[in-house]
């Protein structure tokens, strides 16, 4: 890393999936300007697209409650996405059992893969009705 500050970075999420490959992008050429390993990169990209596309796709989110926040922050030593949602309670942390091989590619893989990238996955559903999640990754 260049910095020994660390690079806190907020986006609005639209709820477009087609549009996810601009955020993609974004996270790729911030991470590359940090200097983060670009097989750290790959895989936390992997894991934040996964997430994103869950909410937009299951959080059943309305006219009034339509925005996905997202929160990076690189540092020396780990890359931490915070991803906040106003959709339904949803708490990824349950134990997850590997996908059914007979679905891949199609369906069910996404919270497996994050599971297996991050160092450390966090939920919170506040009490205001907000959706946190924290995915956490070691750089190296």
């Amino acid at each position: 890393m260049h910095n020994v500050e660390i690079l806190h970075l907020k986006l609005m999420v639209p709820l477009d999936p087609a549009r996810l490959f601009q955020l993609r992008e974004h996270i790729y050429r911030l991470c590359e300007v940090e200097g983060v390993p670009a097989q750290t990169t790959r895989l936390m990209v992997l894991a934040i697209d996964e997430a994103v596309a869950n909410i937009i796709e299951h959080a059943n989110l309305d006219a009034t409650h339509n925005e996905i926040e997202l929160a990076l922050e690189i540092g020396d030593s780990k890359i931490e996405a915070v991803i906040r949602d106003r959709g339904g309670p949803f708490d990824p942390r349950r134990t997850l059992t590997k996908p059914d091989q007979a679905s891949f590619p199609r369906r069910g893989f996404g919270l497996y893969l994050i599971h297996k990238i991050v160092d450390n996955l966090q939920y919170e559903r506040t009490s205001e009705g907000e959706n946190v999640l924290t995915l956490t990754k070691t750089i190296g």
